[in-house]
């Protein structure tokens, strides 16, 4: 007997049954063969390990009455009026007091006439390669925290031991509980204080920045404000500013201070790195197919090399020894709170472009993370 299987369409014929009862046992994958009456006609050991059922007691029975134990999201993979050709999904199942994590695909089986003969499940254990990535990802976690604790306990020393330094000099002046203060000494102290006070600040936004959103955010009108804020800070009476705004741009539901701060973030970077003079081009528009605002920040400046850009959104990495090395993370990270994300890239004739994506809907954050390995596969 010949079975073939259809999957998206095309029509894979199998080889006899007993040519590839050979494979059945040997793969490391378990696999069902049920007949067109959904009963168990054959499983391999790997898929009785998987079942934690006998190879003998399940034969000639209904998958539905083996696998019931299950449950209903187990049982679906055996539904095949919920599918036409193939089926992938990915479970986990507890057997004998021990969870594992299933990856799996189930294949409809036609004869040679086309009508339906039964179908193929296979089951992948990926239980391991579950249990290898959850500790990939504590171990990067924990990375993260310890450059994040060096970074915090950098900035915050110095002043400390400004601090530090003047206290147990003021201490061993006084006499009778009298000391006078200069005020120079006191602005020193003052301004320590108000540095540490302020990478606290910046610690605590990108840590959870309080986003507190709110309906009709109208994004060219924050880009303006920014930009005024930005230069009325940093200067920059010689960089030149080209904007096309599109016009009539959908509002969004967003914490406008927040996106405003973290315009502002990007732009700071971007008139830095031009040292006062070049261009400064910045654009809005929609792009309807991904239902998303798109806001580019493109500079003339000396641009970023590969390995700083890998480490570009990384807390406390910076390459100006006057800055904490903050800016860029907590643009990033508001950014995220609002179902976005930032993508910058080396410019086409040198510089930088930052593009940042802010959806239209807030469901679209169901889908940030396909939407961004388009944008990324696009450029």
């Amino acid at each position: 007997m010949y079975l073939a299987a259809t999957t998206q369409n095309r029509l894979v014929h199998l080889v006899k049954e007993d040519e590839y009862k050979e494979y059945f046992e040997s793969t490391t994958n378990g696999i069902i063969h049920l007949d067109r009456e959904m009963r168990i006609k054959s499983l391999n050991r790997e898929a009785e390990r998987i079942g934690g059922v006998d190879h003998s007691a399940v034969i000639g029975k209904r998958a539905e009455i083996i696998f019931r134990k299950y449950g209903e999201q187990f049982l679906k993979i055996f539904d095949v009026s919920e599918y036409e050709d193939i089926k992938t999904a990915n479970i986990s199942l507890k057997i004998n007091d021990q969870i594992i994590y299933l990856h799996i695909d189930a294949l409809r089986l036609v004869d040679s006439l086309g009508d339906f003969n039964g179908m193929i499940v296979i089951l992948q254990d990926v239980s391991a390669v579950r249990a290898a990535i959850k500790q990939i990802q504590t171990t990067q976690m924990l990375v993260s925290l310890g450059e994040l604790a060096a970074g915090v306990a950098h900035h915050v020393r110095t002043p400390l031991t400004t601090i530090s330094g003047y206290l147990q000099v003021m201490l061993g002046r006084i006499d009778d509980d009298k000391y006078t203060v200069r005020r120079d000494v006191l602005e020193t102290l003052l301004g320590e204080v108000s540095y540490i006070n302020d990478v606290v600040k910046e610690l605590i936004l990108f840590a959870k920045p309080p986003v507190q959103k709110e309906p009709g955010v109208d994004l060219n009108r924050l880009l303006e404000e920014a930009l005024l804020l930005s230069f009325k800070e940093l200067g920059g009476e010689k960089i030149n500013i080209n904007k096309e705004l599109a016009k009539n741009l959908p509002i969004i539901t967003a914490d406008k201070n927040l996106i405003k701060q973290a315009i502002m973030n990007i732009m700071q970077n971007a008139i830095e790195s031009m040292d006062g003079e070049g261009v400064l081009s910045i654009k809005s528009w929609m792009n309807a197919e991904l239902s998303m605002l798109v806001l580019a920040i493109n500079d003339t400046g000396a641009g970023i090399t590969p390995e700083i850009l890998s480490r570009i959104f990384e807390p406390f990495y910076t390459t100006k020894l006057d800055r904490v090395g903050l800016g860029l993370p907590i643009a990033n990270r508001i950014i995220a709170e609002h179902g976005g994300f930032v993508n910058i890239s080396v410019g086409e004739k040198g510089g930088t472009k930052v593009h940042i994506y802010l959806p239209i809907v807030d469901d679209c954050t169901n889908r940030l993370a396909v939407v961004h390995q388009q944008i990324l596969n696009l450029q």
